[in-house]
């Protein structure tokens, strides 16, 4: 079983950042690019795949779709949905790894500050899903989810909805209520790599976390 994650890339100074972190995580990394992000990745665990650019009215989940449309997508593998500022606590896939289910939910946690600059303006507070009732529209994210192949090929993103992530999320809950398991303490970093909004380790959960390295 492996472990497939899309990104809808487009930050390419973070490419460098990207690869520090994942390299070490046995992951495949699908970055989704389209003409104006098309960088050279040279890794063998990297496999970028060049799409049409984003029209006005697309969110980024579009590249989503894109994936579903051109790649083999293998049923008994995970895949997961990881925006280009985003990251993984440590250890985190080895806990990925031991599961069996269709449908996994992990915890955000959203760093210690907001930034002034209006990117990105959501709070600060944790997104610690435990139940199903816990699956709402804007308290959920992309990353949050990792699924077996096999839900993935059922399943579309809203591209033009700004909430896609969270009607996504609501229509596994609907539809598999039955194959969710939810690991609260498995973290993803949301905007990890957003300048300001991770400036303390003291508010964090565990004493393994560290803050965001930019590598140039």
């Amino acid at each position: 079983m492996k472990i497939h994650i899309i990104t809808p890339f487009w930050r390419v100074h973070l490419a460098q950042t990207l690869i520090h972190y994942y390299e070490p995580m046995g992951i495949e990394w699908y970055p989704i690019v389209a003409p104006k992000e098309d960088i050279p990745f040279d890794r063998d665990w990297i496999h970028p795949i060049k799409v049409e650019e984003l029209l006005p009215k697309n969110n980024c989940s579009r590249k989503f779709n894109d994936f579903l449309d051109t790649q083999e997508v293998i049923d008994d593998d995970y895949y997961g949905f990881m925006c280009d500022d985003n990251m993984y606590e440590p250890g985190f896939f080895d806990v990925i790894r031991q599961q069996t289910t269709k449908i996994l939910i992990v915890s955000a946690y959203r760093g210690d500050s907001i930034p002034r600059d209006g990117s990105a303006p959501h709070g600060t507070d944790i997104l610690k899903i435990t139940s199903l009732k816990g699956i709402k529209i804007s308290r959920i994210d992309f990353c949050q989810y990792i699924i077996k192949g096999e839900i993935f090929k059922q399943n579309r993103f809203d591209p033009v909805n700004k909430v896609s992530d969270g009607i996504y999320a609501v229509n596994l809950r609907l539809k598999y209520p039955n194959d969710i398991v939810f690991l609260p303490d498995s973290y993803v970093f949301f905007n990890y790599l957003q300048p300001g909004r991770y400036t303390t380790t003291s508010t964090f959960v565990k004493s393994t976390w560290s803050l965001p390295e930019i590598i140039q």
